[in-house]
This record gives structure tokens, sequence and C-alpha cells, in this order.
């Protein structure tokens, strides 16, 4: 068991946040896991054939389960996108090597085979769970939060008891805990060497299954389909642009939707010059955490 002691300050310094190539990673050994619920087991079974070519050498460098080594899901890659992560190892290709360059370019053509096809259904499953945790943070405190995340992690303040194969303790010391949401690691773990604030992966729970088709979604019944769609994108904030592109409609539709919600008192839209950012209100997160 693995305890993280909260210092008074380290309450009030706990983000939860997402970490996009750290679930690159933990798909792969997701493909090699059956039996982890509807859409798990569903975007294994049709993305396995499309492990071919350079990509299926991935499968032989992240191990089936247990750990993975700390170089694929470095701090400061796990907050990018994988083409991102890329480019940065180009930038840096004499200090990298040319291993961990082909990695990369393997990594890049996995992501775009059997992450980007189901890269919606993944980003709804996340931020919802955001939205969630905010809920309750905004609703019934840091300690509801806390003491919610899901099977081997416990909250007694003022430690966090993580199941771990690893016995020890971490005294978080003010620096706060950032904690990672995910759809595809089994396990919690915890990551503090390197990172500048103390990092715990873990599960959603239950398993995640496929979203609900519109006519079974009450959401999509009260406000329409796309509609929805936005609104649960807004969980973790974005710009016209941003949510046009990750919802595949266009940016004078994406901009109505918005208008529209925000008129409904569920969204706010902050300007900055030309820049805008659109988020939810808490009458919008109250909306999205009772469906």
């Amino acid at each position: 068991m693995l305890r993280l002691y909260f210092d008074p300050d380290d309450r009030g310094r706990v983000v939860f946040d997402l970490a996009w190539h750290s679930e690159t990673i933990g798909s792969l050994q997701a493909l090699r896991q059956p039996g982890r619920g509807p859409f798990l087991d569903r975007w294994g079974q049709a993305m396995r054939s499309r492990v071919r070519g350079a990509a299926g050498a991935l499968l032989e460098a992240v191990p089936a389960e247990g750990f993975v080594p700390d170089l694929f899901t470095p701090e400061d890659y796990c907050r990018l996108p994988t083409d991102r992560v890329i480019a940065g190892l180009r930038r840096n290709k004499r200090k990298q090597g040319a291993g961990l360059l082909a990695f990369g370019d393997a990594l890049v053509a996995y992501q775009m085979n059997c992450i980007a096809p189901a890269m919606t259904t993944i980003g709804a499953l996340l931020r919802a769970e955001l939205a969630h945790r905010a809920h309750l943070i905004f609703t019934s405190g840091v300690d509801a939060a806390l003491a919610s995340l899901g099977p081997g992690i416990s909250w007694e303040p003022p430690v966090l008891s993580v199941r771990s194969p690893v016995d020890g303790e971490v005294r978080l010391g003010g620096r706060g805990l950032r904690l990672v949401p995910s759809v595809f690691w089994t396990r919690p773990g915890v990551s503090v060497a390197g990172y500048r604030r103390p990092t715990l992966s873990y599960p959603i729970h239950p398993a995640p299954a496929s979203p609900p088709a519109p006519r079974d979604d009450p959401l999509s019944a009260l406000v329409g389909a796309t509609r929805a769609e936005v609104l649960r994108a807004l969980t973790t904030g974005c710009g016209t642009t941003q949510l046009a592109r990750d919802l595949r409609i266009s940016p004078a539709s994406a901009s109505a939707h918005v208008t529209a919600l925000r008129e409904a008192g569920l969204a706010a839209t902050r300007r900055t010059g030309r820049a805008v950012h659109h988020t939810l209100t808490p009458l919008g997160m109250q909306l999205l955490s009772g469906t």
C-alpha cells in the first residue's frame, strides 16, 4: 500500500487533469486485456486487426500488464497529444536517439489507426468524469471527490491510500496532488519522481460502457443530440474552432449551439482579444451530472 500524506495546504491544491499521451500508452495494454466492459471490448475487437507493420512493434515494447516504464509516460508529454510528443522528439533527435524516434513513429501510426477513430468517445468519457469531479467538489468538497475514486483507493484524512505492489509513504508537502482519470488503465498508479506535482492516475469506475444511443440518452432527448455533445465537450473548456473540430461540425454551428446554451445559463464565454473560451456554468455541470 502506498500512502499519500496531505498537509493542510494540499487539499486546496488538488486538481483533476487529462493525460492524452498516457491514455494512448495505456490502450496498448487494454488491447490484450478482454473483459474490461462493453466499450473497451468492442474497441479492442475492432482495433486488433489494425495493429500492423511498424505499429505492431509497440506491443513488444509495452508489457501486456503491470508497470510501464516512465520513459513512455514523462510528465511533460502526458498533457500532449501524441503527434506533438513526436514533434518534440524530432526537435531533440540527437539527444533522444534514433531508437526512441522509431518508437515515436510507430506510436503515431498506431494512434492514427486505433485511437483516432474512437477519440470522440474517449474524450466524452474523460470529460464526463471531469465534470462529475468538478460537481462533487463544488457541492460536497474535496473530501467527497477523494473518497470516491474507486477500488484500490481510500481516503481517511489526511491520508490517501493507494493499492500498490510497493509499500511506502509520500509526503505531499504543500505540492498538492494531480488526479488523472483513465479509460484504458486498469489500476491506480502514482508518479512522483521528476514530477512537479505528484500525480495519481486512476481508472474510471465502473468500467465505461459505450455512450447511449440518442434515443436512450435523456440529455439528447432534452436538448438534441448535437447540443448534448456540445454540452459534454465544454466540461474542460475550449474555443469555437476546437469545439467544431472535435465534434466535426461547422464553426457556425458550434457557435450557434454555444449561444443557445449560454442563453439558457448552461455555458459561459470569456473573450480575450479575438480569442474566445467557452466553459460550463455550475448549472451546466449540475445538468450533466444528473444525466
